[in-house]
C-alpha cells in the first residue's frame, strides 16, 4: 500500500528546480519541467550505471542523425553521465526497452510537494 509523503515546499522546488527525498530506502527526485511547468517524481538512479539521474537535464527528445537532429519525441530526462534518456511520464527508455526508471505520482497541495511512494 502506498502513501503520500511530504518532501518539501513548492517554493524550494521553484527556487532550486529539484527536490531530493529518501523514501523507503530509495532516493527520489522531484523536478519541474521548465518548458511545460509539469512536476515529475523520478527515482534518482540511472539503471545503466547508477548515475544521479535527476542531476541530468529535462529536454525534448531528438530524432535523426548527426547534423540532422530534430526535436519531437516528447520530453525526456537526459542522464548526466552517459546520455541515456527516459520518458518523464512512464520512465521508459525509448532506445532500449530493458531500461526503465521508476516514476511516482506527485502533486502540490497547500504549497507542499507530495510523492505517492
Amino acid at each position: 500500500m502506498s502513501e503520500w509523503h511530504d518532501v518539501g515546499s513548492a517554493g524550494d522546488l521553484d527556487e532550486r528546480g529539484l527536490l531530493l527525498a529518501r523514501i523507503g530506502g530509495r532516493e527520489i527526485g522531484v523536478l519541474r519541467d521548465s518548458a511545460t511547468g509539469t512536476v515529475h517524481a523520478v527515482r534518482n538512479r540511472c539503471p545503466h550505471h547508477g548515475a544521479p539521474l535527476c542531476l541530468g537535464t529535462v529536454r525534448d527528445r531528438l530524432h535523426g542523425r548527426p547534423a540532422q537532429y530534430v526535436a519531437g519525441g516528447g520530453r525526456v530526462l537526459h542522464c548526466p553521465w552517459h546520455g541515456w534518456e527516459f520518458e518523464l511520464g512512464s520512465g521508459r527508455c525509448p532506445d532500449d526497452e530493458r531500461m526503465r526508471v521508476a516514476v511516482y505520482p506527485v502533486k502540490i497541495e497547500s504549497g507542499r510537494v507530495l510523492i505517492d511512494a
